[in-house]
């Protein structure tokens, strides 16, 4: 039981000290405008956001002042990332999906909002020092109006009340206007009611909004579980913005290694960098070399500085791309020919090479430019499909073929890339790079199709 009196938050105050959450789902939401965002989403949180003002969501749970609003938004993003995942309307023509498949997304959103209206009242009792009146969410509506700039105190209930998926419904009129509510079809509005505040154990068929919302819940329980029992580190930079995580990604050129020769050692075709540590400037400074140790090496003068890097910390999903992309410049450089092993590689002696046994030489996957000219601005995701697949058939990981008018992809083979087929279909037509799609076939155009593989000559 808690019996120090409170304060309510305002809907702007929620709002202001989540910025990061907020962001989140702005990029998830991934809306042509501001304005747009701000009628379809950001409303929606802001009404959220009156309606719990300052109350905890449940005794074991997210239990601070404003903890019910901060699962809230958490709960909803993580519900709009596993449904960014799944094919909905699956059964129906693709025309049809086309059309459904953005309202079941907004759908999935605003069930996962409205899924714990009804979790601090079910917990706790709220008593508005003014009056001692009791709020009641069926008479009194959202809590932020009720309070206004009074003090309240919060009792904790012996029994929690029974969990009423329809209460929890009727709250959820409050949050959801008919504005919104008017743009879905019938079939996407039965799913969204019948998915807020989810059943944990379905008995019998399960809709697919209503599993994509369960499955969000329980991760944000999980993960505040996690968070008190201090499991794992709090996320402590800032959300990166899409075109800045776009930079991070691309390939960085590797340098390759300069091997050292002596003349009373023999040397190694691969020399390994020397591993030395240095506890401050002095001892880093003992160990640079002599000026007669330097004057035996033969350094190019080419060789570029070595930058630590910098930005962000980025997802593991994206330090594997980066170390991907280095991986295979690193291996194209080490296939240099033996005999410019005892001394640095000079790069115009190995494209020489490669132009004297009259072959094109090895590509390394589609440059930046020649992803921009062809793919257009934007997609990331796109972008990082083509790369990887490329370098896959270069090194003959994946089987691609060519016909009369373009490049032949298997539908199996662009889910191992964590692209559905149907996503990239959806991309490939908006840039008009799809030929036609038969069956298990995607085929693209012709342009398209030589960032992955050059057009045999045969």
């Amino acid at each position: 039981m808690i019996d120090s009196p409170h304060l309510g938050l305002s809907a702007a105050h929620l709002i202001a000290i989540h910025p990061k959450r907020i962001e989140l789902v702005r990029q998830c939401a991934n809306e042509s405008s501001e304005s747009e965002f701000q009628r379809k989403w950001l409303s929606v949180l802001w009404r959220c956001a009156e309606w719990f003002s300052s109350m905890p969501l449940t005794p074991e749970l997210h239990r601070e002042p404003g903890g019910a609003f901060r699962a809230t938004v958490e709960t909803a993003f993580y519900a709009m990332r596993l449904a960014g995942g799944q094919k909905f309307a699956a059964d129906l023509t693709s025309e049809k999906r086309r059309r459904l498949e953005p309202q079941y997304n907004y759908a999935v959103f605003l069930a996962a909002v409205c899924s714990a209206l009804d979790e601090p009242f079910r917990h706790f009792e709220v008593t508005r020092l003014t009056d001692h009146s009791q709020w009641n969410p069926a008479a009194h509506g959202a809590f932020a109006p009720w309070i206004e700039s009074g003090e309240y105190t919060v009792h904790r209930r012996e029994v929690p009340l029974k969990v009423e998926r329809m209460r929890t419904a009727m709250f959820a009129q409050t949050v959801i206007t008919q504005e919104l509510l008017a743009g879905f079809d019938t079939p996407v509005l039965a799913d969204l009611f019948g998915a807020i505040n989810p059943e944990k154990t379905p008995q019998g068929f399960e809709a697919l909004v209503h599993k994509v919302v369960r499955q969000a819940v329980d991760v944000s329980q999980d993960f505040e579980r996690k968070a008190q029992k201090g499991v794992f580190a709090p996320v402590k930079f800032d959300v990166p913005s899409a075109v800045h995580v776009a930079l991070e990604i691309q390939p960085n050129p590797v340098s390759a290694a300069v091997p050292v020769a002596t003349a009373s050692a023999s040397v190694s075709p691969v020399a390994a960098p020397p591993t030395t540590t240095a506890t401050g400037p002095s001892e880093a400074a003992e160990s640079t070399q002599t000026p007669a140790d330097a004057a035996s090496i033969s350094v190019p003068s080419e060789l570029p500085p070595v930058r630590a890097p910098a930005g962000p910390q980025l997802s593991q999903s994206l330090l594997d791309a980066l170390q991907r992309s280095e991986a295979d410049a690193g291996a194209n450089a080490g296939s240099a020919p033996n005999q410019l092993a005892s001394r640095a590689v000079d790069p115009t002696m190995i494209s020489s090479s490669s132009s004297e046994n009259g072959s094109r030489p090895a590509r390394n996957g589609p440059t930046n430019e020649e992803l921009e000219h062809v793919l257009g601005p934007g997609s990331v995701m796109l972008r990082e499909f083509f790369r990887a697949l490329a370098g896959d058939v270069a090194q003959g990981k994946a089987k691609i073929s060519w016909d009369d008018k373009g490049l032949v992809l298997q539908k199996r083979l662009v889910g191992g890339y964590g692209v559905t087929s149907d996503t990239l279909i959806e991309q490939l037509k908006k840039r008009s790079l799809l030929l036609r799609v038969h069956g298990s076939e995607i085929c693209i155009i012709e342009r398209a199709g030589r960032l992955i593989q050059e057009r045999p000559t045969t």
